[in-house]
């Protein structure tokens, strides 16, 4: 998993993601009115893209609670 240039950790904090994200690991819809972690992801091409993952499937793969 690509890291965020500040921290070097792939998230950067919990927040409430706006309408229509989808999770970065598990690809499925993130409601709104549920917390979620929300990071960036450096590309070669242009600047970072804001990726949001759910809580659980962060603490699934290990990472950050």
């Amino acid at each position: 998993m690509a890291r965020t240039r500040e921290t070097g950790h792939p998230y950067e904090y919990v927040t409430y993601p706006p309408k229509g994200q989808t999770c970065g690991m598990c690809r499925k819809p993130i409601r709104t009115d549920k917390i979620c972690r929300r990071g960036d992801i450096e590309r070669a091409s242009g600047s970072p893209v804001v990726v949001y993952w759910h809580t659980d499937c962060v603490a699934r793969a290990g990472g950050a609670k």
